[in-house]
């Protein structure tokens, strides 16, 4: 039976937490597509080789949590994987491999780290009083891709503490303006960001923050 293009929702992708296979209950992890109707099935589209039918899984399994709600990683699980399910802007899989080879260590063990998560900052009172507060700030090394981070997850970097993955992060704090005249707290916070790009050679952190320098300002 011939069904148009456009009632079929192609090329989706599941980790593994929400679909499983209808005859046998198994986690499906990979590429599938649904469609109008509600069915879901493996395979990028209907055409491909191997089609199996999808069931919403009741019981999704949960992730490993921290104690500070952060999700961990395991590095050496995807190592030699040649189809590794991850997402390579966490991970490089050949830069991991790399650096284990070159600090001598085993890559076959499963070494799982904590990854810093995307903060959203919210200033107390008592900082609008001072007029200023700090902001945090971590970013991969070979790709500067920024996350803004807690106090805690910031200082568990820098202290390159062994539960943390730092060795691909560089970080860094800046003050961040809150009060005053509006045109020179624009002009105060955009000078500092601009400093800090210089300073740590991380170029790109005034668009990460889409250059809004009166974030957080009250007058």
């Amino acid at each position: 039976m011939y069904i148009p293009k456009n009632r079929i929702l192609t090329n989706q992708y599941t980790r593994g937490e929400e679909y499983v296979i209808k005859t046998t209950k198994e986690r499906y992890v990979g590429f599938y597509h649904r469609f109008f109707t509600g069915q879901i099935f493996t395979g990028k589209t209907p055409n491909d080789s191997i089609v199996l039918e999808l069931i919403p899984n009741e019981q999704p399994q949960n992730q490993e949590i921290s104690q500070n709600g952060l999700t961990t990683n395991n590095i050496a699980l995807f190592l030699g994987d040649p189809d590794p399910l991850i997402d390579t802007r966490i991970w490089n899989q050949n830069n991991i491999l790399s650096y284990l080879e070159a600090t001598q260590q085993p890559t076959n063990d499963s070494q799982p780290r904590l990854l810093p998560s995307q903060y959203y900052p919210s200033p107390t009172p008592q900082d609008y009083q001072l007029g200023v507060f700090q902001r945090y700030f971590v970013y991969r090394i070979n790709t500067i891709e920024f996350t803004e981070v807690d106090k805690e997850t910031y200082e568990n970097i820098k202290t390159k503490n062994s539960n943390w993955a730092w060795k691909f992060y560089d970080y860094f704090s800046i003050p961040w303006e809150l009060t005053g005249n509006k045109e020179k707290t624009y002009i105060t916070n955009r000078n500092i960001v601009l400093i800090a790009e210089r300073r740590n050679r991380a170029p790109g952190l005034g668009k990460f923050l889409r250059e809004n320098y009166l974030k957080f300002y009250k007058g």
